[in-house]
């Protein structure tokens, strides 16, 4: 299936009458707005626990680490102004969900980064091309340093942005090693590693994981296969497992409609993958990419 073949069926499908309602903007997302609550009530409830004796680091770190991945959920979707038609409500609720993966950091600034990503996906200049290497342990370690990563992107590309942006974005970067230097120099730092840090680095690989590392491949660019170039989870039908990830089972309907919200993504799913040859769409499973497909 040539690209302008695939490009016509992605249009086809944004203008069936049928996907109206799947198409359309929520004033408010309120399915996202939960996930928000959930995740800030989830790791401030393990942390206390953590804190005052109630549960040991071994069940904390792991449980924090699954609310900071579904915090991600609310800032991706933001960026997409996928959360509020009211624009300064979006951004500001996006920056919140963006303080438990990385402090300091605002809707804004990964908008930029996010969307760069969708517009070069596959290429060599994609932001998070280090998160699709074939070697799992280095898109681990990437996606636990993702901040150092895009940090190191912004730089190369610092003279393209807008004043304004670089100024808030020296101003994040300036909040988040402030809050590194005062934990690490208090009598808490060991609380705040294991409470806070581990965390957040190990959310952010599960994240990296589900949403970049499975679903994409070096060398398969969007723009050149834009349905080819994202793979589809062959065991995304359990409903409890399209939950965990938050529709990223279906992470192609993203790419291919990113201003769609994540829990409007099925319906699209079902009339794409009915009108797709099965050769196009790339299998993969949760664990790992079929690399030979």
């Amino acid at each position: 299936m040539k690209t302008k073949q695939q490009r016509a069926l992605i249009s086809e499908i944004k203008r069936d009458t049928q996907l109206t309602e799947a198409f359309a903007m929520p004033t408010l997302a309120w399915p996202t707005i939960v996930i928000l609550l959930i995740s800030f009530t989830g790791f401030g409830l393990s942390t206390y626990a953590y804190l005052m004796g109630l549960l040991s680091p071994l069940i904390t770190v792991p449980l924090s680490s699954f609310f900071v991945f579904w915090s991600f959920t609310p800032l991706h979707e933001a960026v997409h102004r996928n959360l509020s038609t009211i624009y300064w409500l979006n951004d500001l609720i996006g920056t919140l969900s963006a303080q438990l993966f990385i402090p300091g950091f605002t809707t804004t600034l990964y908008r930029y980064l996010h969307v760069t990503h969708h517009s070069r996906t596959g290429q060599d200049n994609d932001p998070d091309l280090k998160f699709t290497h074939k070697n799992l342990l280095y898109c681990w370690l990437n996606g636990a340093f993702l901040d150092l990563l895009w940090s190191k992107f912004y730089f190369t590309e610092w003279y393209e942005r807008p004043k304004g942006e670089r100024a808030r974005f020296m101003l994040s970067l300036a909040l988040y090693v402030a809050l590194l230097g005062v934990a690490f120099s208090s009598p808490f730092a060991v609380e705040f590693v294991l409470a806070f840090l581990l965390p957040i680095l190990f959310g952010r690989v599960i994240t990296v994981h589900l949403f970049a590392t499975i679903q994409h491949r070096q060398g398969h660019e969007q723009r050149v296969d834009p349905i080819g170039a994202t793979s589809v989870q062959n065991i995304h039908s359990k409903w409890w497992q399209h939950l965990f990830m938050l529709g990223q089972s279906q992470h192609l309907i993203h790419h291919l409609y990113p201003g769609v919200p994540w829990y409007k993504y099925d319906s699209i799913w079902r009339t794409l993958k009915g009108k797709t040859p099965s050769e196009i769409l790339r299998p993969s499973s949760y664990l790992a990419r079929n690399h030979n497909h």
